[in-house]
């Protein structure tokens, strides 16, 4: 059985953080300061804290979820977010249709 310490898994997850910001492309300060208080809690920049999966079922990663919640913020209706579902109708009589 192979065991790590917590050197080795801190550098392992410092060299995952250095390859995910060079392939990420653009990031700005603050989503570098946020993902790198991520890593340094001791969770991967492959993952995210929002359990956000893409459509194949992966988790997404930390920038790309970020920015989706950051989006969800900022246009909730694009989400169907406080949106009424259209079961809320409401009937004349007050009664439901069945």
């Amino acid at each position: 059985m192979i065991r790590y310490t917590a050197k080795d898994v801190k550098d392992m997850l410092r060299k995952e953080l250095r390859d995910y910001e060079a392939r990420i492309g653009f990031i700005t300060p603050d989503e570098r300061k946020e993902l790198r208080d991520w890593v340094a809690r001791g969770n991967q920049a492959v993952c995210n804290p929002w359990y956000i999966a893409g459509e194949d079922g992966c988790p997404l990663d930390y920038i790309t979820a970020k920015r989706i919640i950051d989006d969800m913020w900022l246009h909730p209706e694009d989400y169907g977010i406080g949106c009424e579902p259209e079961s809320a109708n409401t009937y004349e009589d007050g009664e439901l249709p069945f």
